[in-house]
């Protein structure tokens, strides 16, 4: 809030709607509004401010940013275009290749901890064109553009870092996809580490963008574009999300306003 008083900030409700996005987030789920609304009300009674929280609705209708995607190859082409902004001579084989791969992998349903547990032997070529990657009993191929970012970050040595596009050497266990930059560290151990590559990413992205990646949105981005593409009507809607989402009719309850928000964000071409 700079130097506006807080008295007068949380009379402002722009400011106050801003509140529930510190972290970043693109989406306010229903816990998370009402944590930031109790932590608001709190303040009205200890400042003895005569406030009023905005709505869900008004907090979610005021977010700019939207954290999903036309396709997993819009999302590569978006950390490719930020790449040519940022850094000098941007090596798109390189450069943001480790973004990219977490990106892809979460993408399939991978979590971080998967992602950083894989070892480059178990990424499985398929003809030259493809890899084919197990996770438990399940099995995911994948080819094109997400075929060719895991394929160069089986054989990175090095990139140059945002912001600073200086050269940074990958030094730990060769065994393993994603390598730390530490030689004392075998393998990343910590979740919140690739959440800390992602978000390094989100700060260079240019303020004019509307454009913004939310790790746990991936996988779910890419389910909501195949209850898009089985085109349910409104009355099958949630029974198409319970299905295609493996959840509960409550669930699917609370994956409905998203849902229809990600459809106004896709034909409204703001992805």
């Amino acid at each position: 809030i700079g130097n506006t008083p807080i008295e007068k900030a949380l009379q402002d409700k722009q400011l106050l709607c801003r509140s529930f996005y510190l972290q970043k987030a693109c989406d306010v789920s229903r816990p998370h509004y009402q944590k930031i609304k109790e932590y608001l009300v709190n303040l009205f009674h200890y400042l003895g401010v005569d406030g009023t929280v905005p709505t869900r609705a008004e907090v979610m209708k005021s977010q700019n940013l939207v954290g999903y995607f036309r396709s997993i190859n819009s999302l590569l082409k978006f950390i490719d275009e930020v790449g040519k902004i940022r850094l000098l001579n941007y090596d798109p084989t390189r450069d943001l290749v480790r973004v990219k791969a977490i990106c892809v992998l979460g993408w399939i349903g991978f979590s971080l901890e998967d992602i950083f547990n894989l070892k480059k032997t178990d990424l499985i070529p398929i003809d030259n064109v493809g890899f084919k990657i197990r996770k438990g009993k399940e099995e995911y191929d994948i080819f094109g553009e997400p075929f060719a970012v895991l394929f160069y970050l089986q054989s990175l040595e090095s990139y140059h870092a945002l912001p600073s596009g200086k050269k940074t050497i990958l030094k730990g266990n060769e065994d393993y996809l994603f390598r730390p930059t530490d030689s004392r560290v075998e393998k990343f151990n910590n979740a919140q580490q690739g959440v800390q590559i992602i978000k390094r990413f989100n700060a260079c992205i240019p303020k004019t963008s509307s454009s913004y990646i939310v790790f746990r949105n991936l996988h779910k981005n890419a389910l909501f574009l195949e209850v898009y593409e089985a085109k349910p009507m409104e009355k099958d809607l949630l029974g198409t999300l319970m299905s295609i989402m493996n959840c509960t009719f409550n669930y699917a309850l609370s994956y409905k306003e998203q849902y229809l928000k990600f459809v106004e964000a896709l034909e409204s071409n703001r992805i």
